[in-house]
């Protein structure tokens, strides 16, 4: 029965959601602060191109995981029960915030487009995307909360809700950085992502840390020794110690602190597409060990 609450599209939605609200947050706060810098009209243009297909891709992957969890639903009038006879629980939490966040990157994007009539003047801008933070903060707690809440002793600890924060933001880098360099390539804005590239490693520094916790906490609470005994299974500490440990954190570390002592433009962003890798990997671990 748990198996069947907790399947292969809960592992997308999760990932798919927190990888999302991770790229709409960085959008929104670094185009806060980009506002507020003096830039060169050539580096303005990138950087409203980044803007917008960044929106397109969030608000995409947003949608796609609200598909993933109305599929696990089941019952189309399920899902719509969710919306219009809301109760107070966690799915009902989950729906809006992904709905909610939904809406305001497809505002976002709309505000974006050339010459369009929904065009923000900088006072809205700024309250819509600070709204955009904060839904996106809501989006990516939320996916921990998921688990935290589902009464399954691996999961019974606080920390997987910060370290789910981390891994989304984590993803939410490398899915910016991934769409900068595949649609502008060797553009003025490679030079401009150094910032992006040291939070980037501060995220997967505090990511190390909140996984110890909770790794340390799964290991003293005796009730999940059936879930630690299926993660010590080879396949499965493969899966944790070559995707999660290894490419989802120790290799973007390495490839990121690199590049940022270069001079030069970032070469291929390798680190971005393995740290995306590693955040599903960390999701269908912590997933399937914990339903066994």
């Amino acid at each position: 029965m748990r198996g069947a609450l907790y399947g292969s599209l809960v592992i997308v939605y999760l990932f798919l959601g927190g990888a999302a609200a991770g790229a709409l947050f960085v959008m929104s706060a670094w185009s806060f602060a980009f506002r507020r810098s003096e830039n060169p009209a050539r580096l303005l243009t990138a950087f409203e191109s980044l803007r917008r297909r960044t929106y397109t891709v969030g608000f995409l992957l947003l949608a796609f995981a609200m598909i993933c969890l109305l599929g696990d639903l089941g019952n189309p009038g399920r899902a719509l029960m969710v919306f219009f006879l809301p109760h107070p629980t966690v799915i009902t939490f989950g729906a809006y915030t992904l709905a909610i966040e939904a809406l305001l990157a497809a505002l976002l994007l709309a505000a974006s487009l050339p010459n369009s009539p929904l065009a923000l003047r900088r006072r809205w801008l700024d309250i819509v995307e600070a709204l955009c933070c904060i839904g996106a903060l809501a989006t990516m707690a939320y996916t921990g909360i998921f688990l935290f809440q589902g009464s399954i002793p691996f999961w019974n600890h606080w920390s997987i809700i910060v370290l789910f924060v981390f891994s989304s933001l984590s993803s939410g880098v490398s899915v910016v950085l991934l769409i900068d360099w595949f649609t502008q390539g060797q553009s003025l804005l490679l030079r401009a992502t150094k910032p992006l590239q040291i939070c980037h490693v501060a995220c997967l520094a505090a990511e190390v840390v909140f996984l110890t916790l909770f790794v340390n906490a799964a290991f003293r609470n005796p009730l999940a020794d059936a879930s630690l005994n299926l993660l010590m299974e080879p396949e499965m500490l493969a899966i944790a110690g070559v995707g999660v440990i290894g490419m989802g954190i120790a290799l973007p570390i390495t490839l990121e602190t690199y590049s940022i002592t270069r001079k030069e433009c970032r070469a291929i962003p390798v680190s971005d597409f393995i740290c995306l890798l590693g955040g599903l990997c960390l999701r269908y671990c912590l997933i399937t060990c914990g339903v066994h």
